[in-house]
């Protein structure tokens, strides 16, 4: 049930945000919304997808791990980003790889990793949430400064969208945390641990189609 809940939502996320960049790129050629046909959205899908081929994608993540090492942040938060990026990453990977295609829970080497990569996420996003909180605060816009955010990168404010997103991510991972911690104590009964297992699943859902979004709405506000 879990792999195919995970696959519904994974599919229509991505949808849902293909179809809102088209109409973003239709709106800014055309301010006329009625001349939308469905025919020429799957043209247009069409030819992103074979454009994916065309270009290397080697240079792409070349000019992506470029882009990341120099954030302007002060270095704690930038490696800190990083790390918490990079764990998640491979934390989705280990996990939704057992979930989905293996009939069998993570055990051996793949679920000690698994351990290693969940502790460097939850330290790494306790970091981030601490600095990065006052940025995506729905009660003040935070106003950059040179005194207070030595070596920072001027960014826009966040977008009401990107804040939920940021917050519900954190929600997520730290029900991930909390229920990794739970699932170690030798206090709950087996339907009790059936239960926090549950939990911990659906929370690794919903920080991946959290981060999705968040990655993509941050694209499309700057632009990319």
């Amino acid at each position: 049930m879990f792999g195919i809940l995970t696959l519904v939502f994974l599919l229509g996320l991505i949808s849902a945000l293909l179809f809102h960049h088209y109409r973003k790129i239709r709106n800014s050629i055309s301010k006329d919304s009625t001349d939308f046909k469905i025919t020429n959205y799957f043209f247009w899908q069409a030819s992103r997808i074979s454009g994916l081929f065309k270009t290397s994608i080697k240079k792409d993540c070349q000019k992506l791990l470029h882009k990341v090492l120099y954030l302007r942040y002060p270095t704690a938060e930038k490696w800190s980003i990083i790390l918490l990026s990079l764990s998640f990453v491979l934390l989705v990977l280990t996990g939704f790889i057992y979930a989905l295609f293996i009939a069998q829970s993570l055990y051996g080497y793949p679920l000690l990793l698994h351990v290693i990569l969940g502790g460097v996420f939850s330290v790494c996003l306790s970091i981030v949430v601490v600095l990065q909180a006052p940025f995506y605060s729905f009660h003040k816009e935070v106003e950059f400064s040179k005194d207070t955010f030595e070596g920072r990168e001027a960014v826009k404010p966040a977008t009401v969208k990107q804040k939920i997103l940021f917050w519900l991510f954190v929600i997520s991972g730290l029900l991930l945390a909390l229920t990794a911690l739970s699932l170690m104590l030798p206090v709950f009964s087996l339907t009790a641990q059936l239960v926090v297992i549950d939990i911990h699943r659906y929370s690794a859902l919903g920080a991946l189609l959290s981060a999705i979004a968040f990655f993509y709405f941050t694209l499309v506000k700057n632009g990319k």
